[in-house]
């Protein structure tokens, strides 16, 4: 983090609450639902209010080579300006080793925690950490391949441009054991684009993303599209206009992303995952009444639709209207009130459709000079219909009752000439046990037909009777800068979300991280994570508590060469009997800079699960090659 004590002590205060809005104050949301949860409701307003009141910075010489670098976001200090000394409007990065290892998953960092909270989510790639990733430049886009640099300057509009290319040989696609194994090869190519436009001193146009293809060479069926290219849009990838008229900033936002996402947290196999399409347009408005408080307030509209046919029942649309009023008295600590209301619209009625609301306080407190508090508190309050009404006439014990009474007939059929005195009464036996069995081949296939119709229905709805949920909610996030080696966090919360597998789910957990630079060169990151969730109920419905661990150890060997091991465990019960399972990831990972615009990786990943069904559990290598290269 920033070391602050050379600043003023008002100063000093006030920036520790940057500090802390900008990258994880907000993080107990560990990347729920945008609106529909609380949390990640009071992170986009944070990053909103940070948006519109950047740190004061004297006027930029247009004509001067360095970027103007607008809203430059760095997530130890919120969004900088051009006082800042970089060439081409280079951010300060937040280290990429470390917030991996404290579980702030990067893009593509290959991470196999999952937390039940993110299931329902199609927007973020699943980690059950806190996020420092904002609403608006979402630190996984840039810092990884660009380290925050904007290479380019082209008139006004400021780049940060990157290629990234990777091929992967991956012994187990399709996660599966013995014959069940599929091999194969993937190879991948992304761009990777950061722009900024002030096109006056008033508005400025902003591009970020990443967009990319990943191509797989002997079975693309298993791809997530289920075809041999899979394009990626990297969660994130959006455009803004902001619009400043007076002391009021309008940012109007589309943010998109084409992506793999999971049906539910137990990815024991690969049908738990599907590609999803999803699209966030909004406008969001902040309003400095004066110098003390501000308002907020947002519009947006999620739309969700997954790439293949039969993954279609998880389509939805949800529109969303929040809003933020925060009070500074002093200027050291942060006040105020928040609230979202949210429509949800499943396109199928997979789930139900219904409508969420959240109202509560929050405070944003420096607790020492090096540690941060952020409380939230309130009332979450969710309204579904009722699920469609469903009673089956033909059962699987109905069709086997006939295919017994088939096979009884048949039996009989072939003893007819044994129990029949003489042959004209054999011939009317047979006439008359052959039309009993026409009718019953008959019956047969009118069940089956009716079974399989009432199946399909079934299967499209997860009859989740509940209708009605209150309940409170709490998020507490506690950021700490021990030493000038050391950091940490702590994370824990009450709050309900969306689910795939029923209408909601609600969850308790609690979160540690903790990153020390252990000596020069080095760093060291441990954290774990505990999760119980309830789902709502429905024919899916399941309890889970979840619980791990994850180590990271980077050291530079050299001033080009650098070396990442990597350790995870994840442990899941469930209510349900064979949906136990526990799994071990172990990772190493080489990167050598070539020059300065250049650098080359070489990582090798090992994946097991050990699951209660034994027809669950596999292993999985994989080997991957990475080649970087800023413009």
């Amino acid at each position: 983090m920033t070391n602050l004590s050379t600043q003023p002590h008002s100063r000093h205060w006030l920036n520790l609450g940057l500090v802390a809005g900008s990258a994880l104050l907000f993080a107990s949301a560990a990347q729920a639902q945008f609106s529909v949860s609380p949390s990640q409701t009071g992170l986009f307003f944070n990053d909103l209010r940070q948006r519109a009141n950047p740190p004061a910075n004297p006027a930029v010489d247009q004509s001067s080579s360095r970027s103007a670098g607008n809203y430059d976001y760095d997530p130890t200090a919120g969004y900088t300006g051009d006082s800042i000394d970089r060439p081409m409007g280079e951010r300060a990065s937040f280290d990429n080793e470390a917030s991996r290892g404290m579980g702030q998953q990067n893009m593509r960092s290959g991470s196999v925690g999952t937390t039940r909270r993110s299931s329902g989510d199609y927007t973020s790639t699943g980690s059950p950490y806190p996020t420092t990733n904002t609403f608006f430049a979402p630190t996984y886009i840039t810092d990884p391949f660009l380290s925050g640099k904007r290479n380019l300057k082209i008139g006004p509009v400021n780049v940060g441009l990157g290629l990234m290319t990777n091929v992967e040989y991956n012994d187990n696609i399709s996660r599966g054991n013995g014959e069940n194994r599929l091999d194969d090869f993937i190879a991948g190519a992304y761009i990777n684009l950061d722009a900024t436009y002030p096109i006056t001193r008033n508005n400025s146009l902003n591009l970020t993303g990443l967009i990319g293809v990943d191509h797989y060479f002997s079975h693309p069926e298993m791809s997530t599209n289920g075809k041999e290219f899979v394009m990626n849009v990297a969660p994130g990838s959006s455009i803004s206009f902001d619009i400043r008229v007076g002391d009021i900033l309008f940012v109007i936002y589309d943010r998109v992303s084409v992506r793999p996402a999971s049906q539910d947290s137990f990815a024991l196999d690969n049908k738990d995952i599907f590609g999803v399409f999803n699209n966030d347009a909004g406008l969001g408005v902040t309003w400095d009444i004066n110098s003390r408080l501000n308002l907020s307030l947002n519009f947006n509209r999620a739309d969700s639709q997954a790439l293949e046919d039969s993954y279609a029942i998880y389509d939805r649309t949800i529109n969303s209207f929040s809003g933020s009023l925060a009070w500074r008295p002093t200027n050291t600590y942060t006040v105020g009130i928040e609230s979202s209301y949210s429509v949800v619209d499943y396109d199928q009625n997979y789930n139900n459709d219904g409508t969420t609301l959240s109202a509560g306080l929050f405070l944003i407190v420096p607790i020492t000079h090096s540690t941060v508090m952020k409380a939230s508190g309130g009332m979450q309050h969710f309204t579904f219909d009722s699920p469609p009404s469903f009673k089956r006439t033909v059962t699987d014990a109905d069709v086997a009752t006939i295919q017994t009474n088939i096979t009884a007939l048949n039996a009989q059929i072939a003893n007819v000439n044994k129990t029949s005195p003489d042959p004209l009464t054999a011939q009317q036996n047979l006439a008359a046990l052959q039309a009993q069995l026409q009718t019953l081949n008959n019956q047969l296939a009118a069940a089956q037909v009716t079974k399989q119709k009432e199946d399909t229905e079934f299967n499209s709805h997860t009859f989740d009777p509940s209708t009605d949920h209150d309940d409170f909610y709490y998020n507490v996030t506690v950021v700490n800068q021990l030493n000038a080696r050391v950091n940490q966090f702590v994370s824990l919360g009450h709050e309900s979300t969306l689910s795939t597998n029923s209408n909601f789910v609600t969850s308790d957990y609690v979160t540690y991280g903790i990153g020390v630079i252990a000596w020069r060169g080095s760093r060291l990151t441990v954290s774990g994570y505990y999760e119980q969730s309830d789902e709502s109920g429905g024919r899916l419905a399941e309890n889970v508590t979840q619980y791990g661990l994850d180590v990271s150890l980077v050291h530079r060997l050299s001033n080009n060469l650098s070396v990442a091991l990597g350790y995870h465990y994840g442990n899941t019960d469930s209510n349900i009997v064979l949906r136990d399972y526990y799994q071990n990831s172990y990772s190493v990972d080489f990167s050598y800079a070539l020059s300065r615009r250049m650098s080359v990786g070489l990582g090798y990943r090992y994946w097991i699960t050990n699951a209660d069904d034994p027809l669950q559990d596999f292993d999985q290598n994989r080997f991957i090659m990475t080649m970087n290269y800023n413009f």
